[in-house]
Protein backbone atom coordinates (compact mmCIF):
# COMPACT_ATOMS: atom_id res chain seq x y z
CA UNK A 1 0.00 0.00 0.00
CA UNK A 2 2.80 2.39 0.82
CA UNK A 3 4.53 1.56 -2.44
CA UNK A 4 1.40 2.21 -4.49
CA UNK A 5 0.81 5.43 -2.60
CA UNK A 6 4.35 6.54 -3.32
CA UNK A 7 3.94 5.80 -7.02
CA UNK A 8 0.67 7.74 -7.12
CA UNK A 9 2.36 10.73 -5.49
CA UNK A 10 5.10 10.60 -8.09
CA UNK A 11 2.76 10.77 -11.08
CA UNK A 12 0.41 13.44 -9.65
CA UNK A 13 0.05 16.31 -12.09
CA UNK A 14 0.46 19.75 -10.53
CA UNK A 15 -2.12 22.38 -11.43
CA UNK A 16 -0.77 25.32 -13.39
CA UNK A 17 -0.05 28.45 -11.37
CA UNK A 18 -2.80 31.00 -11.98
CA UNK A 19 -2.83 33.05 -8.78
CA UNK A 20 -0.39 35.89 -9.29
CA UNK A 21 -0.03 35.17 -12.99
CA UNK A 22 -0.91 37.70 -15.68
CA UNK A 23 -4.50 37.06 -16.73
CA UNK A 24 -6.96 39.01 -18.89
CA UNK A 25 -9.97 40.20 -16.93
CA UNK A 26 -12.68 37.56 -17.28
CA UNK A 27 -15.38 40.23 -17.44
CA UNK A 28 -13.50 42.22 -20.07
CA UNK A 29 -15.26 40.80 -23.15
CA UNK A 30 -18.80 41.53 -21.92
CA UNK A 31 -17.84 45.05 -20.86
CA UNK A 32 -15.97 45.99 -24.01
CA UNK A 33 -18.74 44.63 -26.25
CA UNK A 34 -21.51 46.35 -24.32
CA UNK A 35 -23.14 43.12 -23.18
CA UNK A 36 -22.59 43.81 -19.47
CA UNK A 37 -25.89 44.77 -17.81
CA UNK A 38 -25.70 47.50 -15.23
CA UNK A 39 -28.67 48.23 -12.97
CA UNK A 40 -30.20 50.82 -15.25
CA UNK A 41 -30.07 48.41 -18.20
CA UNK A 42 -32.66 46.00 -16.84
CA UNK A 43 -36.22 45.96 -18.03
CA UNK A 44 -39.17 43.82 -16.92
CA UNK A 45 -42.69 43.29 -18.27
CA UNK A 46 -45.03 45.96 -16.94
CA UNK A 47 -42.17 48.05 -15.53
CA UNK A 48 -42.97 51.67 -14.69
CA UNK A 49 -40.74 54.62 -13.81
CA UNK A 50 -40.36 56.69 -10.67
CA UNK A 51 -38.95 60.23 -10.60
CA UNK A 52 -38.34 62.00 -7.26
CA UNK A 53 -39.38 65.55 -6.46
CA UNK A 54 -36.64 67.46 -4.64
CA UNK A 55 -37.05 70.29 -2.16
CA UNK A 56 -36.18 73.73 -3.48
CA UNK A 57 -35.24 75.11 -0.06
CA UNK A 58 -32.46 74.01 2.27
CA UNK A 59 -34.24 74.35 5.62
CA UNK A 60 -37.82 74.58 6.80
CA UNK A 61 -41.09 72.66 6.54
CA UNK A 62 -43.55 71.79 3.81
CA UNK A 63 -46.60 74.01 4.24
CA UNK A 64 -48.64 72.53 1.40
CA UNK A 65 -48.27 70.11 -1.49
CA UNK A 66 -50.58 70.07 -4.52
CA UNK A 67 -50.32 66.89 -6.58
CA UNK A 68 -53.70 67.14 -8.31
CA UNK A 69 -52.41 68.35 -11.67
CA UNK A 70 -49.63 65.75 -11.73
CA UNK A 71 -52.00 62.91 -10.90
CA UNK A 72 -54.23 63.76 -13.90
CA UNK A 73 -51.40 63.72 -16.44
CA UNK A 74 -51.20 60.95 -19.07
CA UNK A 75 -49.67 57.70 -17.92
CA UNK A 76 -49.36 58.72 -14.26
CA UNK A 77 -50.14 55.93 -11.80
CA UNK A 78 -49.49 57.73 -8.53
CA UNK A 79 -47.75 60.59 -6.78
CA UNK A 80 -46.53 59.41 -3.40
CA UNK A 81 -45.43 61.52 -0.44
CA UNK A 82 -45.53 61.73 3.37
CA UNK A 83 -49.27 61.08 3.61
CA UNK A 84 -49.56 58.04 1.32
CA UNK A 85 -46.18 56.31 0.89
CA UNK A 86 -47.07 53.62 3.43
CA UNK A 87 -45.00 52.30 6.35
CA UNK A 88 -41.20 52.64 6.26
CA UNK A 89 -39.24 51.83 9.39
CA UNK A 90 -35.99 52.85 11.05
CA UNK A 91 -33.09 50.42 11.09
CA UNK A 92 -31.53 49.06 14.25
CA UNK A 93 -28.21 48.02 12.69
CA UNK A 94 -27.42 50.78 10.22
CA UNK A 95 -26.67 50.21 6.56
CA UNK A 96 -28.45 53.36 5.42
CA UNK A 97 -26.66 56.40 4.05
CA UNK A 98 -29.41 58.68 5.36
CA UNK A 99 -30.96 57.73 8.69
CA UNK A 100 -34.20 59.59 8.01
CA UNK A 101 -36.68 57.53 6.00
CA UNK A 102 -38.05 58.98 2.73
CA UNK A 103 -40.96 61.33 3.42
CA UNK A 104 -40.70 60.56 7.16
CA UNK A 105 -42.08 63.98 8.07
CA UNK A 106 -42.53 67.40 6.52
CA UNK A 107 -39.21 68.84 7.72
CA UNK A 108 -36.63 69.91 5.13
CA UNK A 109 -32.98 69.63 6.17
CA UNK A 110 -31.17 70.13 2.84
CA UNK A 111 -31.75 71.36 -0.69
CA UNK A 112 -32.81 68.55 -3.00
CA UNK A 113 -34.21 66.35 -0.22
CA UNK A 114 -36.85 64.04 -1.68
CA UNK A 115 -40.36 65.24 -0.78
CA UNK A 116 -42.46 63.22 -3.26
CA UNK A 117 -42.12 60.75 -6.12
CA UNK A 118 -44.12 60.56 -9.35
CA UNK A 119 -44.79 57.16 -10.93
CA UNK A 120 -45.78 56.76 -14.57
CA UNK A 121 -45.71 54.32 -17.47
CA UNK A 122 -42.80 56.07 -19.20
CA UNK A 123 -39.81 57.98 -17.92
CA UNK A 124 -40.88 61.13 -19.75
CA UNK A 125 -44.37 60.98 -18.24
CA UNK A 126 -42.90 60.55 -14.75
CA UNK A 127 -40.54 63.47 -15.28
CA UNK A 128 -43.40 65.69 -16.41
CA UNK A 129 -45.52 64.69 -13.43
CA UNK A 130 -42.70 65.33 -10.97
CA UNK A 131 -42.25 68.80 -12.45
CA UNK A 132 -45.99 69.48 -12.03
CA UNK A 133 -46.02 68.93 -8.24
CA UNK A 134 -46.48 72.26 -6.48
CA UNK A 135 -45.13 72.94 -2.99
CA UNK A 136 -45.07 75.85 -0.60
CA UNK A 137 -42.74 76.02 2.39
CA UNK A 138 -42.26 77.68 5.73
CA UNK A 139 -38.64 78.48 5.09
CA UNK A 140 -35.97 78.85 7.77
CA UNK A 141 -32.48 80.25 7.39
CA UNK A 142 -30.10 77.50 6.27
CA UNK A 143 -26.60 77.08 7.62
CA UNK A 144 -24.12 76.01 4.96
CA UNK A 145 -21.14 77.89 6.37
CA UNK A 146 -17.76 76.42 5.55
CA UNK A 147 -16.34 77.75 8.82
CA UNK A 148 -16.62 74.94 11.33
CA UNK A 149 -15.94 77.07 14.40
CA UNK A 150 -19.31 76.47 16.08
CA UNK A 151 -19.10 76.66 19.87
CA UNK A 152 -22.08 74.42 20.66
CA UNK A 153 -20.47 71.11 19.69
CA UNK A 154 -19.46 68.09 21.72
CA UNK A 155 -15.76 67.30 21.55
CA UNK A 156 -14.78 63.65 21.78
CA UNK A 157 -11.32 62.38 22.71
CA UNK A 158 -10.23 59.77 20.17
CA UNK A 159 -6.74 59.08 21.52
CA UNK A 160 -4.55 60.45 24.29
CA UNK A 161 -1.25 59.74 26.00
CA UNK A 162 1.13 61.79 28.13
CA UNK A 163 0.59 65.49 28.78
CA UNK A 164 0.24 67.47 25.56
CA UNK A 165 -0.29 70.72 27.45
CA UNK A 166 3.14 70.85 29.06
CA UNK A 167 4.72 68.99 26.15
CA UNK A 168 3.71 71.66 23.66
CA UNK A 169 4.30 74.57 26.03
CA UNK A 170 7.86 73.49 26.81
CA UNK A 171 8.79 72.43 23.28
CA UNK A 172 11.67 74.51 21.80
CA UNK A 173 10.10 74.40 18.31
CA UNK A 174 6.36 74.69 17.71
CA UNK A 175 3.88 74.47 14.85
CA UNK A 176 0.27 75.56 15.39
CA UNK A 177 -1.72 75.64 12.16
CA UNK A 178 -5.25 74.90 10.98
CA UNK A 179 -5.91 73.06 7.73
CA UNK A 180 -9.19 72.52 5.88
CA UNK A 181 -10.29 70.14 3.16
CA UNK A 182 -13.39 70.95 1.07
CA UNK A 183 -16.50 68.87 0.60
CA UNK A 184 -16.24 66.58 -2.40
CA UNK A 185 -19.04 64.85 -4.32
CA UNK A 186 -18.79 61.32 -5.68
CA UNK A 187 -19.57 61.18 -9.37
CA UNK A 188 -18.87 57.71 -10.77
CA UNK A 189 -19.69 57.08 -14.41
CA UNK A 190 -22.67 54.96 -13.39
CA UNK A 191 -25.15 56.88 -11.28
CA UNK A 192 -27.23 55.26 -8.56
CA UNK A 193 -30.26 53.26 -9.65
CA UNK A 194 -32.76 50.85 -8.15
CA UNK A 195 -35.21 48.47 -9.78
CA UNK A 196 -37.69 46.90 -7.36
CA UNK A 197 -39.73 43.81 -8.28
CA UNK A 198 -42.22 42.36 -5.79
CA UNK A 199 -43.61 38.82 -5.95
CA UNK A 200 -46.02 38.42 -3.10
CA UNK A 201 -44.21 39.42 0.07
CA UNK A 202 -40.76 38.99 -1.48
CA UNK A 203 -38.82 41.71 -3.23
CA UNK A 204 -35.85 41.64 -5.58
CA UNK A 205 -33.78 44.82 -5.70
CA UNK A 206 -31.46 45.37 -8.63
CA UNK A 207 -28.93 47.81 -7.24
CA UNK A 208 -25.71 49.62 -7.97
CA UNK A 209 -24.31 48.59 -4.61
CA UNK A 210 -20.90 47.99 -3.06
CA UNK A 211 -22.49 46.03 -0.22
CA UNK A 212 -25.30 43.66 -1.21
CA UNK A 213 -25.50 41.94 2.19
CA UNK A 214 -25.67 45.17 4.22
CA UNK A 215 -28.15 46.47 1.64
CA UNK A 216 -30.31 43.40 2.22
CA UNK A 217 -30.14 43.83 5.99
CA UNK A 218 -31.05 47.51 5.84
CA UNK A 219 -33.91 47.22 3.37
CA UNK A 220 -35.50 44.28 5.17
CA UNK A 221 -35.77 46.49 8.25
CA UNK A 222 -36.93 49.59 6.35
CA UNK A 223 -39.63 47.65 4.49
CA UNK A 224 -40.65 45.56 7.50
CA UNK A 225 -40.17 42.18 5.80
CA UNK A 226 -37.98 39.19 6.80
CA UNK A 227 -34.43 39.34 5.57
CA UNK A 228 -34.84 36.12 3.60
CA UNK A 229 -37.58 37.85 1.60
CA UNK A 230 -35.18 40.46 0.25
CA UNK A 231 -32.92 39.61 -2.66
CA UNK A 232 -30.26 42.08 -3.83
CA UNK A 233 -28.63 41.79 -7.25
CA UNK A 234 -25.59 43.82 -8.27
CA UNK A 235 -23.90 42.31 -11.30
CA UNK A 236 -21.79 45.22 -12.52
CA UNK A 237 -20.97 48.56 -10.92
CA UNK A 238 -19.70 51.55 -12.83
CA UNK A 239 -17.48 52.54 -9.89
CA UNK A 240 -18.59 53.46 -6.40
CA UNK A 241 -15.78 55.19 -4.44
CA UNK A 242 -17.73 54.77 -1.18
CA UNK A 243 -21.11 56.34 -1.90
CA UNK A 244 -22.48 52.94 -2.96
CA UNK A 245 -21.57 51.29 0.34
CA UNK A 246 -24.91 52.29 1.85
CA UNK A 247 -28.55 52.16 0.82
CA UNK A 248 -29.74 55.66 0.00
CA UNK A 249 -33.36 56.93 -0.01
CA UNK A 250 -34.03 56.04 -3.64
CA UNK A 251 -33.75 52.35 -2.80
CA UNK A 252 -36.48 52.42 -0.15
CA UNK A 253 -38.55 54.74 -2.34
CA UNK A 254 -38.42 52.38 -5.31
CA UNK A 255 -39.34 49.39 -3.16
CA UNK A 256 -42.20 51.24 -1.45
CA UNK A 257 -43.53 52.53 -4.78
CA UNK A 258 -43.36 49.08 -6.38
CA UNK A 259 -45.27 47.59 -3.46
CA UNK A 260 -47.86 50.34 -3.70
CA UNK A 261 -48.54 50.15 -7.46
CA UNK A 262 -47.88 46.39 -7.72
CA UNK A 263 -45.57 46.83 -10.70
CA UNK A 264 -41.80 46.60 -11.23
CA UNK A 265 -40.38 50.10 -10.70
CA UNK A 266 -37.18 51.67 -12.00
CA UNK A 267 -35.75 54.74 -10.29
CA UNK A 268 -32.63 56.36 -11.72
CA UNK A 269 -30.77 59.06 -9.80
CA UNK A 270 -29.88 61.96 -12.12
CA UNK A 271 -26.45 63.53 -12.30
CA UNK A 272 -27.86 66.61 -10.56
CA UNK A 273 -29.19 64.48 -7.70
CA UNK A 274 -25.76 62.88 -7.30
CA UNK A 275 -24.60 66.14 -5.71
CA UNK A 276 -27.30 66.16 -3.01
CA UNK A 277 -28.89 62.81 -2.25
CA UNK A 278 -26.26 60.05 -2.19
CA UNK A 279 -23.63 61.38 0.19
CA UNK A 280 -20.36 63.23 -0.18
CA UNK A 281 -17.04 63.61 1.60
CA UNK A 282 -17.59 66.20 4.32
CA UNK A 283 -15.56 69.33 4.82
CA UNK A 284 -12.93 68.98 7.53
CA UNK A 285 -11.21 71.59 9.66
CA UNK A 286 -8.16 70.41 11.60
CA UNK A 287 -5.99 72.23 14.09
CA UNK A 288 -2.50 70.72 14.26
CA UNK A 289 -0.15 71.51 17.15
CA UNK A 290 3.30 69.92 17.07
CA UNK A 291 6.14 70.46 19.51
CA UNK A 292 9.68 69.25 18.77
CA UNK A 293 13.25 69.42 19.95
CA UNK A 294 15.88 71.15 17.78
CA UNK A 295 17.08 67.73 16.59
CA UNK A 296 13.64 67.10 15.08
CA UNK A 297 12.30 64.57 17.58
CA UNK A 298 8.65 65.15 18.44
CA UNK A 299 7.71 65.86 22.04
CA UNK A 300 3.99 66.47 21.45
CA UNK A 301 1.43 66.00 18.69
CA UNK A 302 -2.16 67.27 18.72
CA UNK A 303 -4.88 66.94 16.11
CA UNK A 304 -8.24 68.57 16.83
CA UNK A 305 -10.51 67.93 13.88
CA UNK A 306 -14.09 68.66 12.93
CA UNK A 307 -16.28 67.64 10.04
CA UNK A 308 -19.71 68.78 9.01
CA UNK A 309 -22.65 66.40 9.14
CA UNK A 310 -26.35 66.70 8.34
CA UNK A 311 -29.18 67.73 10.64
CA UNK A 312 -30.50 64.14 10.57
CA UNK A 313 -27.25 62.15 10.73
CA UNK A 314 -24.00 61.94 12.66
CA UNK A 315 -21.40 60.93 10.11
CA UNK A 316 -17.90 60.97 11.60
CA UNK A 317 -14.91 61.39 9.29
CA UNK A 318 -12.22 59.57 11.27
CA UNK A 319 -9.36 61.94 10.50
CA UNK A 320 -7.33 60.74 13.47
CA UNK A 321 -7.31 57.11 12.42
CA UNK A 322 -3.56 56.88 11.69
CA UNK A 323 -2.33 59.76 13.86
CA UNK A 324 -1.69 57.82 17.11
CA UNK A 325 0.82 55.45 15.52
CA UNK A 326 2.37 57.06 12.47
CA UNK A 327 5.09 58.91 14.43
CA UNK A 328 6.77 58.46 17.79
CA UNK A 329 5.86 61.02 20.44
CA UNK A 330 5.43 60.72 24.23
CA UNK A 331 2.55 63.20 24.32
CA UNK A 332 -0.42 62.94 21.98
CA UNK A 333 -4.05 64.01 21.84
CA UNK A 334 -6.58 63.52 19.05
CA UNK A 335 -10.09 64.95 19.38
CA UNK A 336 -13.07 65.19 17.05
CA UNK A 337 -16.35 67.07 16.80
CA UNK A 338 -19.35 67.07 14.48
CA UNK A 339 -20.79 70.33 13.20
CA UNK A 340 -24.40 70.34 11.97
CA UNK A 341 -25.16 71.89 8.60
CA UNK A 342 -28.23 72.00 6.36
CA UNK A 343 -26.63 69.62 3.88
CA UNK A 344 -27.22 66.00 2.93
CA UNK A 345 -25.62 63.32 5.07
CA UNK A 346 -21.92 62.74 4.28
CA UNK A 347 -20.48 59.28 3.73
CA UNK A 348 -17.15 57.52 3.13
CA UNK A 349 -15.15 58.48 0.07
CA UNK A 350 -11.97 56.79 -1.13
CA UNK A 351 -10.34 56.85 1.21
CA UNK A 352 -12.29 58.01 4.23
CA UNK A 353 -10.94 59.40 7.47
CA UNK A 354 -7.23 58.81 7.41
CA UNK A 355 -6.75 60.46 4.02
CA UNK A 356 -7.93 64.01 4.84
CA UNK A 357 -6.48 63.49 8.32
CA UNK A 358 -3.03 62.66 7.02
CA UNK A 359 -3.18 65.69 4.74
CA UNK A 360 -3.24 67.84 7.88
CA UNK A 361 -0.65 65.78 9.76
CA UNK A 362 1.78 65.74 6.86
CA UNK A 363 1.27 69.42 6.09
CA UNK A 364 2.14 70.25 9.68
CA UNK A 365 5.21 67.99 9.52
CA UNK A 366 6.36 69.92 6.46
CA UNK A 367 5.85 73.19 8.33
CA UNK A 368 7.97 71.78 11.14
CA UNK A 369 10.71 70.71 8.73
CA UNK A 370 10.87 74.28 7.40
CA UNK A 371 11.16 75.72 10.91
CA UNK A 372 13.89 73.23 11.77
CA UNK A 373 15.62 73.74 8.40
CA UNK A 374 15.61 69.97 8.14
CA UNK A 375 14.96 67.73 5.18
CA UNK A 376 11.33 66.49 5.42
CA UNK A 377 12.36 62.88 4.73
CA UNK A 378 14.97 63.03 7.48
CA UNK A 379 12.41 64.48 9.89
CA UNK A 380 10.06 61.59 9.35
CA UNK A 381 12.84 59.01 9.63
CA UNK A 382 13.86 60.47 12.99
CA UNK A 383 10.35 59.91 14.29
CA UNK A 384 9.75 56.41 12.97
CA UNK A 385 8.74 53.81 15.54
CA UNK A 386 8.46 50.03 15.63
CA UNK A 387 5.91 50.17 18.44
CA UNK A 388 2.31 51.33 18.32
CA UNK A 389 2.66 53.82 21.14
CA UNK A 390 -1.11 54.14 21.48
CA UNK A 391 -1.21 50.65 23.02
CA UNK A 392 2.44 49.71 23.60
CA UNK A 393 2.37 46.78 21.20
CA UNK A 394 5.02 46.16 18.52
CA UNK A 395 3.82 46.24 14.92
CA UNK A 396 3.57 42.85 13.24
CA UNK A 397 5.03 44.60 10.21
CA UNK A 398 5.94 48.20 9.52
CA UNK A 399 7.92 49.43 6.55
CA UNK A 400 7.52 53.19 6.57
CA UNK A 401 11.28 53.67 6.97
CA UNK A 402 12.04 51.47 3.96
CA UNK A 403 9.34 53.20 1.90
CA UNK A 404 10.85 56.59 2.61
CA UNK A 405 14.43 55.50 1.98
CA UNK A 406 13.78 53.52 -1.19
CA UNK A 407 11.39 56.16 -2.52
CA UNK A 408 13.88 58.95 -1.90
CA UNK A 409 16.68 57.01 -3.57
CA UNK A 410 14.71 56.11 -6.68
CA UNK A 411 13.25 59.57 -7.01
CA UNK A 412 16.61 61.26 -6.72
CA UNK A 413 15.56 63.19 -3.62
CA UNK A 414 19.18 64.06 -2.75
CA UNK A 415 19.19 66.49 -5.69
CA UNK A 416 16.38 68.56 -4.16
CA UNK A 417 17.06 72.07 -2.98
CA UNK A 418 14.49 73.49 -0.56
CA UNK A 419 14.67 77.19 -1.41
CA UNK A 420 11.60 78.53 -3.21
CA UNK A 421 12.23 78.87 -6.95
CA UNK A 422 15.66 77.25 -6.73
CA UNK A 423 14.80 74.28 -8.96
CA UNK A 424 14.03 74.87 -12.61
CA UNK A 425 13.67 73.10 -15.91
CA UNK A 426 14.06 75.82 -18.50
CA UNK A 427 11.50 78.48 -17.61
CA UNK A 428 9.49 76.08 -15.44
CA UNK A 429 9.86 76.37 -11.66
CA UNK A 430 9.89 72.94 -10.04
CA UNK A 431 8.77 71.97 -6.57
CA UNK A 432 9.39 68.59 -5.00
CA UNK A 433 7.37 67.36 -2.04
CA UNK A 434 6.76 64.18 -0.12
CA UNK A 435 4.37 62.76 2.44
CA UNK A 436 3.85 59.57 4.41
CA UNK A 437 0.61 57.64 4.59
CA UNK A 438 -0.96 54.70 6.38
CA UNK A 439 -4.13 52.74 5.80
CA UNK A 440 -5.70 49.91 7.73
CA UNK A 441 -5.82 46.34 6.41
CA UNK A 442 -9.12 44.73 7.37
CA UNK A 443 -10.55 41.34 6.48
CA UNK A 444 -14.04 39.94 6.77
CA UNK A 445 -15.67 36.59 6.29
CA UNK A 446 -16.98 35.53 2.89
CA UNK A 447 -18.76 32.50 1.43
CA UNK A 448 -18.98 31.36 -2.17
CA UNK A 449 -20.79 28.52 -3.92
CA UNK A 450 -18.93 26.48 -6.54
CA UNK A 451 -20.82 24.08 -8.81
CA UNK A 452 -18.90 21.48 -10.82
CA UNK A 453 -20.80 20.42 -13.94
CA UNK A 454 -20.79 17.31 -16.10
CA UNK A 455 -19.53 19.24 -19.12
CA UNK A 456 -16.23 19.96 -17.35
CA UNK A 457 -17.04 23.53 -16.40
CA UNK A 458 -17.59 25.17 -13.03
CA UNK A 459 -19.64 28.15 -11.89
CA UNK A 460 -18.98 30.28 -8.83
CA UNK A 461 -21.40 32.69 -7.18
CA UNK A 462 -21.14 34.87 -4.10
CA UNK A 463 -23.13 37.49 -2.21
CA UNK A 464 -20.51 40.05 -3.15
CA UNK A 465 -19.98 42.61 -5.87
CA UNK A 466 -17.26 43.78 -8.23
CA UNK A 467 -17.03 47.59 -8.39
CA UNK A 468 -14.50 47.28 -11.20
CA UNK A 469 -11.61 46.05 -9.05
CA UNK A 470 -11.33 42.55 -10.54
CA UNK A 471 -13.32 40.45 -8.07
CA UNK A 472 -14.66 38.17 -10.80
CA UNK A 473 -11.18 37.47 -12.09
CA UNK A 474 -9.93 36.68 -8.59
CA UNK A 475 -12.81 34.24 -8.08
CA UNK A 476 -11.94 32.53 -11.35
CA UNK A 477 -8.27 32.29 -10.36
CA UNK A 478 -9.06 30.78 -6.96
CA UNK A 479 -11.44 28.16 -8.39
CA UNK A 480 -8.92 27.32 -11.11
CA UNK A 481 -6.18 26.97 -8.51
CA UNK A 482 -8.29 24.63 -6.36
CA UNK A 483 -9.82 22.50 -9.13
CA UNK A 484 -7.22 22.52 -11.89
CA UNK A 485 -9.83 23.68 -14.40
CA UNK A 486 -8.65 26.27 -16.94
CA UNK A 487 -9.91 29.76 -16.17
CA UNK A 488 -11.86 29.84 -19.42
CA UNK A 489 -14.01 26.93 -18.15
CA UNK A 490 -15.07 28.80 -15.03
CA UNK A 491 -18.18 30.95 -15.20
CA UNK A 492 -18.29 33.70 -12.61
CA UNK A 493 -21.44 35.04 -11.07
CA UNK A 494 -22.01 37.70 -13.73
CA UNK A 495 -22.60 34.90 -16.25
CA UNK A 496 -25.18 32.90 -14.29
CA UNK A 497 -28.75 33.63 -13.32
CA UNK A 498 -28.33 33.33 -9.57
CA UNK A 499 -25.69 36.05 -9.29
CA UNK A 500 -25.34 37.51 -5.81
CA UNK A 501 -28.52 35.82 -4.71
CA UNK A 502 -29.25 36.61 -1.07
CA UNK A 503 -32.04 34.43 0.30
CA UNK A 504 -34.20 31.95 -1.64
CA UNK A 505 -34.80 32.36 -5.34
CA UNK A 506 -38.16 33.92 -6.10
CA UNK A 507 -40.03 33.54 -9.35
CA UNK A 508 -38.47 33.36 -12.79
CA UNK A 509 -35.76 35.66 -14.10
Amino acid sequence: MQENGAKQAEVRTEFPVVIGAALPRVDGPVKTTGRAQYTGDYSFPGMVYAVPVGATIAHGKIRSMDTSAAEKMPGVLAVLHHDNIGPLYHTARGGLGEERQPFEDEAISYWGQYVAVAVAKTLQQAQAAAAAVRLTYDEEKPNVSTKLDDADVTTMTMSRRGDVGSGFTNAPVKVDETYATPAEAHNPMEMHATIAVWEGNRVTLYESSQGVVSHQNALSQVLGVPKENVRVVSRFIGSGFGDKLSAWPQSAMAAAVARKVNRPVKLMVTRKMMFTSVGHRPRTQQQMRIGANPDGRLVSLEQHYRNHTSLVGNYHENCGEATPFIYSTPNLEVTSALVKRTLGTPCPMRGPGAVPGLFAVESAMDELAIKLKMDPVELRLKNDTLTDESNGKPFSSRHLKECLQVGAERFGWSKRTPEVGSMRRGDTVLGWGMAAASWGAWRGGCQATVTLKADGTASVSCAAQDPGTGTYTIFAQIVSDKTGLPVEKIRCCWAIRTLCRVGPRVGRR
